[in-house]
Formats: C-alpha cells, structure tokens, sequence
C-alpha cells in the first residue's frame, strides 16, 4: 500500500488543517503495519524536517493554494505515476484531482464546509472552493474523511456525495499540551508580557469565531470581578476589523491582550497557565484548540454550536454562542467556584486523553484499506 500524502503548509504559521497534516504524518509514520508513505512536498518541509529524501517529492509551484488548485493537479498525477503510488490522500480538503491521480486511488480530508453552513465567514477563495470546485470534485473521489458527526452531516446536505463515502476520523491533540509546573509556565508569559491571571482564547481572529460577543461577555465579567485579563492568540484574517472596534467601544484595551500569532513551542505554556479557556465559536469543523485547552488542564467554556458538543463531551460548560449573558456567567461561575474548576479539569484530562494521533492513523488506514479493496 504505497500511499501519497499531500504535504501543504507547513513552512508557515500552522493552520487547523496544518496541525492535522503534522500529526496525521507523524503517526502515520510510526505505525508498524502503517503504509509505505510518500510525502508529496507542496512547499517548503518546515516543520517536517528535511530528512528520509526517498520518501519525499516535491510537487514543484504547489507551495501556495492557487498553485495547488491548479499546476497541483497536473503535479500530483505525474508524482502518483513517477512514484508508483496506490493511493493518494489529501489532507487538506481542496482535492487537486483535476486530471485524476496518476492511476492511484484517492482519499480526501474534508475538515468543513463552513462556506455553505457559514456563509457569512467565507473569503471568495473559500466560496469559490467550497460552493464551486468542490461539488464538482468530490463526487470523483473514492472516499471522504471528515472530522466529526457534525461535519459529516453537513457535508452530506450540501456537497453530491452519498453518506456511505463519508467516514468520520476524530483528531487529537499533540502530546505537548499537558499541564505544567509554575517553573515551565513563567518564562513563556514572560516572553509575551502575559500576566497571571488571566482567561484565554486561541483561535485565527474572523468573524466566525464569534469575538466581539465574546468579549462583550468579557466586559460584563468584568462588572463582577476585575482580576483576570483577556489573552486573546491569534492572527488577523479575513474581516478581524470588529474585534478591535468592540475592544475600543467597550474600554478595554487595557485588560485584553493580542498576542499575534504564537510559536508552537511556547503554545503550550500559554494553555497551561490560563485559569480558563473560552471558545465562542459559532462553526467548527471540530475545534482543536478546546481540545488541546483540555488537555493542557485548563477548565473550559465553549459554545453549543457546530461540533463543539461532540468533542467536549460532559468535559465543559457550553452556551449559546449568541447568548452574552450566558457566556459571562458561565465565565463566572468557572472562576467563582474552585470546585467546578477542578472537576473541569479532570474531566477534560480525561476526555482529551480519548483522542489519539495514533487511533486517527489506525482509522485513517482502515480507510485506505477499504478504498484499495474497493
């Protein structure tokens, strides 16, 4: 089972769907009984390292979307011929199989398609992909994978794929998020002024991610306690602009703090330092951070929407994402009760503990199994 996966986006701040490829590569990797694995080099390796060449091609004016939607398509059938390959999975949902695959099978990840579920929070290249290529691509492809219950459901009401093809392959959190000691937690706020205590939100800043409502919520956490800051990780995307104007309208530009963009290495400190994690999303696919947030130790507050409830279980508190009162007070309650505060943590130690990269590669194998016997 000679088997291509495609590797975008790794020379660059890591994406959810980046985050999914590097782990998904790792585990693949490690597996005993896993597939001979290719690496199909759309970019730069970054973080996957440089090493084992026989095993790597590059698919040369690939390394950015517009390139992987076009010459990608005509690159990864001469790869999937060049190398022999079965199979070839794409991990990042914007199936460049154009012109076929070079005889191999193909596999798909398709994380979400907030584009049809979410309009509103969709760039034209997004709409484009979503609404226009994909329905005339997925239709070609031996099998899906998606992430959750939920992005299944949705991918099977607006895309022309029958629910049969669609598999469900939950991700995990990398094993770095883990609780820390004080001595391992204070140099990594120190090295982005961050002050305990404080709350914490990890998330790209757009319009899905439901900001400004959260920190409308923040503003009335704060008419009862004035002891915790707002950290707020995450670049700028598309339409970030209203964030900020909440931030100015409502006073708080001295007790929220955005950080940018955070290194891998020092993302895990930031978790484990917070006294709680609030996510106010109003789509995910799956939602990685809250996971990684459990994992870490940190008590989590979420919203009901998308598959937020999937992944946390029992694990957290979730609200109406449209709902600021209920936001603040969940927020409150969290902070005001030790108690709560630990059994969320346990619990979400315990949930987070449940998603593997190891159980995700074993699935996504049994996917390809089932394709090439097909």
């Amino acid at each position: 089972m000679k088997t291509g996966l495609i590797i975008y986006g790794l020379d660059r701040p890591l994406s959810g769907i980046s985050r999914y490829t590097l782990g998904l590569a790792g585990a693949l990797g490690g597996l005993s009984e896993g597939p001979e694995l290719v690496r199909l080099m759309a970019g730069r390796a970054g973080r996957l390292g440089r090493n084992d060449s026989r095993r790597t091609t590059s698919l040369r004016g690939c390394g950015r979307l517009p390139g992987l939607l076009t010459v990608g398509n005509l690159a990864i059938a001469a790869a999937a011929r060049r190398c022999g390959l079965d199979l070839i999975h794409d991990p990042t949902g914007v199936t460049p199989f154009l012109f076929g695959a070079g005889g191999a099978r193909t596999v798909v990840t398709v994380h979400d398609v907030f584009a049809w579920s979410f309009p509103g929070a969709s760039t034209l290249l997004d709409t484009l992909i979503y609404r226009q290529w994909l329905p005339r691509l997925l239709p070609r492809v031996d099998a899906i994978i998606t992430d959750s219950g939920r992005s299944r459901e949705d991918i099977v009401t607006y895309l022309p794929v029958s629910p049969e093809r669609v598999v469900v392959v939950p991700l995990a959190a990398d094993r770095r998020f883990r609780p820390m000691e004080t001595a391992e937690v204070e140099p990594v706020l120190r090295g982005y002024g961050v002050e305990r205590p404080y709350i914490l939100h990890v998330g790209s800043l757009e319009s899905r991610k439901n900001l400004p409502r959260m920190l409308e919520a923040y503003g009335q956490l704060r008419e009862w306690s004035v002891q915790w800051r707002l950290v707020i990780v995450g670049a700028r995307r598309w339409k970030s602009s209203p964030i900020f104007d909440t931030v100015q309208q409502l006073g708080l530009e001295p007790y929220v703090q955005f950080t940018g963009h955070v290194g891998d290495e020092h993302l895990p400190g930031l978790y484990a330092g917070a006294d709680l994690f609030v996510f106010a999303s109003l789509y995910e696919g799956f939602g990685l951070p809250v996971l990684e947030a459990m994992a870490s130790g940190t008590p989590v507050v979420c919203s009901n929407a998308g598959s937020l409830p999937e992944v946390v279980g029992d694990a957290a508190i979730t609200v109406d994402p449209y709902d600021v009162e209920a936001l603040a007070e969940a927020m409150r309650r969290v902070l005001s009760d030790a108690d709560l505060a630990d059994d969320l943590r346990q619990r979400g130690l315990e949930r987070a503990a449940g998603f593997t990269w190891e159980q995700t590669a074993r699935k996504t194998v049994e996917v390809y199994r089932e394709v090439l016997k097909s």
